[in-house]
């Protein structure tokens, strides 16, 4: 469930009023803004009541405020998500330098990792579109809003899989994707989610390509504009080829592919009330229907040219049937089989559906369907239809429609009156039932003429259905698999255990990681997951964190996960951290104090530390494993505070000294093994120093950003066995240093095999050195780079290997010459920077020189050299030019 925008609405008071209806399996109203005192005491108890047994999921708005309270620039109260595009430049000009110059073996740069999944846990589908160049119904394309673009080709198999398309969209929220239907090959894909007020965050404008989606160029003329910062939809004219953009800037129109814009329909002159659009479809016969209005009220309106001034508003028609208030977001769909059928979904000012339209004369007249029912209520949207809303007609039959809202309902005749609705999905039901589609829906595309093969996107990834239509109730199945676009907030490594990973991630919980490779998790506890601990001495004892300081404590060794604490304290994602020695959770509380459960593996009695009035919100926590009951905590402030006999019972009270003074949010404190002397500390926003090293426990510091570019950094780790190296959770992935006693700092970006997405956390294993990168968006990533060469097994890295390679950069032949001739087994391969091998083969012979041919298909860009016998393997960065 998603709380309501900006404001409180009408539920509140019919709730104080006793009008209550059910809350359903699992679902359970929020809502948020300025609430009475009174309302306030109800949701108090209503959550004493209702949270121990239900966890709410998915609350993108209260993460997103969270996120832009940390990384806004504090000089401008934004969150300038443009500069990623600088920054991911700057990367890719590293990379290309890496290529041409010998990297010391060892060094940090030589990084690689290895996805861990999972492959079953779908995210936030904001776009969802079969490819027409696919008659079969196979080629999907989906917009992600936590992990970017992504394809699959076999769609219907029993597991298809999916790829990302590109390693920054990763940072992206691609909301919007059309193909021009007159020449497929030309693509576009719009980004920025516009429709809750998290208004600091945005997308970075339009990107095309015109080979069928095998290269993308964001459009200079969306870049930098603030009008393409919310893309709510894109249509292609199928005549013109012109390019409709409904942003919240208004409905834009591009006639010469997106080189330049003008306004067509918005607020003043352009001959709308607001500039907000909401939708916009093109009807069989290439007329345009526009849906204005997102948190406000505005109208439908109709053109035949799309022209500016040649908008006929369809509410205030004489007769239409439209309401000409209390109403917001208008969703449409047109029918592909009839050029009259026009259907429409308003949004009431109440959040709750407002009504179905349908029109049987392209959009002079309405009719006012009759709405499913859900349970005892009409609303099935659950009061989220300013968020999840959306409708497909078949592409063969007019009278065929789906609707969505947190469930999918159908109807086979929409003529009728009434309308017999059925209710095809069940968000609650159990995940493996037929019926079982996550909630929220967002998207529907038919891969089939009669409509009955037909995909859905929504909170939880895409789901399909091979009967859509059919005289039996649809089945759907999950089509997730490979769609890693999971956005976790942390992660936990077991002590012993190689493939043992606990993660909170946004919409689905924490999942609990088992098997090696990329494989499925399991639910370890519901809700919106967070910080999550497994005890390094005590491992049976583990724990995870719903939203706030709910905690739950497992003491089977992750068999079961009862909820232990409940407490609504502290920030909606709760910066946590556990003693394992001392069995101690510290989080944030209460802005000015720290939240304390003592005892944490058998007790349930939790206190709070008091902390100096200028601290703020702790936003770091992290617990000292060389003096018993100290912790460090970092706040939005700026500021760290040493805690000194963190556990003093009274009369005795906590020592707290201020160890650095800054402005921003801290995003981490890390402490050098044996030598808690030696600090870092990293800043989340924009526009500051990011990182700071003391060598003296903060009584002096020094940056040591060096030339890492301007960008969140979220987390920071050293080397256990060199003091001089250390590793960023950075906004574009993990960035390295190999000296941080260097005058001149240099960081590098250290992405082989992980996408540059958002990385919240690192943890590392004691045991092994084996390192966890919790993304925000491309799931878990995992790597042995701490672990000393020597002791990486029979395989040795030896770099040396590889003598030379050219030329470099190259087109298509390569030569590579060894130190000593390969032998028998040695394997060559190239993989790019999404850890793809895209090319692979064997040595046939004893042979110092090899001369690889490699694909003419291979696009430009950097790639990894491998060179691989039984006892060495080795690399080297080559660059692919065309």
């Amino acid at each position: 469930m998603k709380s309501s925008p900006s404001r409180t609405r009408q539920w509140w008071a019919l709730l104080l009023l006793g009008i209550i209806t059910a809350f359903g399996s699992t679902l359970f109203f929020w809502q948020r803004g300025s609430i009475t005192a009174a309302s306030q005491s109800l949701e108090q108890r209503l959550e004493g009541e209702e949270e121990e047994e239900e966890e709410n999921e998915d609350r993108p708005d209260l993460a997103l405020e969270q996120d832009v309270a940390r990384t806004m620039d504090l000089a401008l109260g934004t969150v300038p998500r443009e500069r990623l595009l600088v920054a991911q430049e700057y990367a890719e000009q590293l990379v290309a330098q890496r290529a041409n110059q010998r990297v010391p073996p060892g060094s940090l740069a030589e990084t690689r990792w290895v996805e861990r999944g999972p492959n079953n846990v779908g995210g936030r589908i904001r776009a969802l579109v079969v490819d027409p160049g696919d008659a079969t119904g196979n080629t999907v394309w989906a917009g992600t809003a936590g992990g970017g673009l992504w394809k699959t080709t076999n769609g219907a198999a029993t597991t298809p899989t999916w790829q990302s398309v590109d390693n920054f969209f990763s940072n992206l929220a691609v909301t919007a994707i059309a193909f021009n239907p007159a020449n497929p090959n030309i693509m576009y894909f719009g980004t920025g989610e516009g429709y809750y007020n998290a208004d600091a965050v945005r997308g970075l404008g339009i990107w095309k390509s015109v080979d069928h989606g095998a290269t993308w160029t964001q459009l200079s003329s969306t870049a930098r504009s603030s009008i393409f910062q919310y893309v709510l939809k894109l249509v292609v004219h199928p005549v013109t080829g012109d390019v409709y953009a409904a942003t919240r800037g208004g409905l834009m129109r591009s006639t010469n592919g997106g080189t330049s814009w003008e306004k067509v329909l918005g607020a003043g002159t352009a001959g709308a009330a607001t500039d907000r659009a909401a939708d916009i479809e093109i009807g069989a016969d290439n007329t345009i229907y526009v849906g204005m209005g997102v948190q406000s009220t505005d109208a439908l309106y109709r053109s035949t040219t799309g022209n500016l001034g040649s908008w006929t508003n369809l509410n205030t028609l004489a007769g239409s049937g439209l309401p000409v208030a209390d109403y917001e977001r208008i969703e449409l769909a047109c029918a592909p089989s009839d050029a009259k059928r026009v259907y429409a979904m308003f949004q009431g000012t109440n959040d709750a559906l407002l009504n179905i339209y349908r029109s049987n004369d392209g959009g002079t007249t309405w009719t006012a369907l009759n709405k499913p029912r859900w349970e005892n209520s009409d609303d099935f949207t659950r009061g989220q239809a300013w968020y999840d809303l959306s409708i497909g007609v078949s592409p063969s039959n007019a009278n065929q429609i789906y609707i969505g809202g947190v469930d999918l309902f159908r109807t086979l005749d929409a003529s009728a009156s009434p309308v017999v609705w059925q209710q095809t999905s069940y968000w609650s039901t159990s995940r493996n039932s037929s019926q079982y589609v996550h909630a929220d829906q967002h998207a529907v595309a038919f891969g089939s003429a009669d409509g009955n093969m037909a995909y859905f996107g929504c909170d939880g990834g895409v789901s399909l259905t091979m009967n859509a239509f059919g005289t039996t109730n649809p089945a759907f199945r999950l089509r997730n698999n490979g769609l890693n676009v999971t956005q976790f907030y942390a992660v936990a490594i077991h002590p012993t255990l190689p493939n043992y990973f606990l993660a909170g991630a946004q919409d689905n919980g924490s999942q609990k990681f088992t098997a090696a490779g990329v494989n499925t998790t399991t639910e370890a506890s519901g809700g919106d997951g967070a910080f999550c601990f497994i005890d390094e001495n005590e491992p049976q004892f583990q724990f995870t964190s719903y939203v706030y300081s709910n905690y739950y404590r497992s003491s089977n060794s992750g068999v079961s996960f009862p909820r232990t604490i409940t407490n609504n304290d502290g920030a909606f994602i709760n910066p946590t951290d556990y003693d394992s020695k001392r069995n101690t959770m510290y989080a944030a509380s209460k802005t000015g104090t720290l939240f304390v459960w003592p005892n944490a593996t058998t007790a349930n009695v939790t206190q709070t530390i008091t902390l100096p009035s200028t601290a703020g919100m702790v936003t770091h926590v992290t617990v000292s494993k060389m003096v018993d009951d100290r912790v460090f905590v970092g706040t939005n402030t700026g500021r760290v505070l040493r805690i000194d006999n963190a556990l003093a019972v009274a009369p005795a009270t906590p020592v707290i000294t201020e160890v650095r003074a800054g402005s921003g949010s801290v995003s981490c404190v890390a402490l050098e093994e044996g030598n808690e002397n030696h600090m870092l500390v990293t800043y989340s926003n924009y526009g500051l120093v990011s990182v700071w090293e003391s060598l003296n426990g903060g009584t002096t510091w020094r940056t040591t950003e060096g030339n890492l570019p301007d960008m969140p950094v979220r987390w920071a780790m050293f080397d256990p066995t060199n003091n001089k190296r250390a590793l960023l959770a950075t906004e574009l992935g993990v960035w390295g240093c190999d000296d941080l006693t260097s005058t001149d700092v240099a960081w590098q970006p250290i992405n082989n095999g992980l996408a540059n997405v958002r990385v919240d956390m690192l943890r590392m294993r004691s045991s092994d050195k084996q390192i966890v990168a919790a993304t925000h968006g491309r799931g878990l990533y995992t790597t042995d780079v701490f672990v000393a060469l020597a002791n990486k097994g029979a395989v040795a890295v030896n770099n040396k290997f590889i003598g030379s390679v050219y030329p470099n950069p190259f087109v298509q032949n390569l030569n590579v010459e060894l130190s000593q001739p390969a032998t028998s087994g040695t394997t060559v391969s190239l993989t790019d920077m999404q850890g793809r091998v895209v090319y692979k083969t064997d040595v046939k012979s004893a042979e110092r020189l090899l001369k690889l041919n490699t694909p003419g298909s291979l696009s430009a860009g950097v790639y990894t050299l491998t060179v691989r016998d039984a006892k060495q393997t080795a690399t080297r960065q080559v660059v692919v030019q065309k």
